[in-house]
């Protein structure tokens, strides 16, 4: 494994604003076991991995630490239609309303885990 799985996971877990309970939660293990895994104190499992790469939609040789591309999968079929026109309406916009619609969905994310 990489030797940077520890800072990647910590570092996407911040990025979208997530507490260690809030990801352990959403993945199915403990905030402790995520803490572990951000200090590289243990390792992940290849299931939570799995898991990890699916919920940050990276891949898993980014994750841990093999690759610098981040690997961002899209699979339209599993895009609903309101996510389609999100997206649409996204890719219209100047580069300076897509920052700006940016920070307004990560408030409203943070503000959601309160």
């Amino acid at each position: 494994m990489g030797t940077n799985y520890g800072q990647r996971i910590k570092e996407l877990r911040e990025e979208c604003g997530l507490s260690l309970m809030a990801l352990a939660k959403a993945i199915g293990v403990s905030d402790t076991a995520i803490c572990k895994w951000e200090n590289q104190l243990a390792e992940p499992k290849l299931s939570y991995i799995v898991r990890l790469a699916d919920y940050f939609n990276c891949s898993a040789d980014y994750l841990v630490g093999r690759s610098d591309d981040f690997g961002l999968v899209v699979q339209p079929n599993l895009l609903t239609p309101e996510d389609k026109a999100i997206i649409d309406v996204f890719h219209a916009m100047s580069p300076q309303m897509k920052e700006l619609a940016l920070q307004t969905l990560k408030l409203w994310k943070n503000a959601e885990h309160l």
